[in-house]
């Protein structure tokens, strides 16, 4: 049966574009880059960024639609800043759950993520 988390992957439709938000906007480091795969190690987990699937169209991310990446931050202000610089954005602001606040951002193709600061409280952000 399933172990462990192993590869999460989506569509993008330029491959520089997105490496470049997930490797300077969000400091992933690359652990393989080709032109139509792109791979990032976070813990036990595998990111990968595809070139566009045969016959596919954008826009690659919908949002409510499919799949939310899901990652742990330390400091949403900083990444909140640093997606308000790039090519991605700010889907939606600073919302509060029982263990922490979340903020929900988008890559340049739309591909949702949403980070969570855990042990926050919305009055810790502006």
């Amino acid at each position: 049966m399933v172990t462990g988390p192993h590869t999460t992957w989506c569509q993008v439709g330029d491959m520089d574009r997105a490496v470049r938000f997930y490797r300077d906007t969000l400091g992933l480091v690359p652990s393989y880059e080709s032109p139509w795969w792109t791979q990032f190690s976070i813990g036990s987990l595998q990111l990968g960024l595809h070139g566009p699937l045969e016959g596919s169209r954008p826009p690659y991310g919908i949002k409510g639609k499919g799949w939310i990446l899901g990652l742990a931050s330390d400091d949403l202000n900083r990444v909140k800043s640093a997606v308000e610089q790039s090519e991605g954005s700010v889907t939606e602001g600073y919302h509060e759950v029982p263990n922490g606040v979340v903020l929900t951002i988008a890559d340049p193709d739309g591909n949702p993520i949403q980070l969570i600061q855990e042990g926050a409280s919305l009055s810790d952000f502006d």
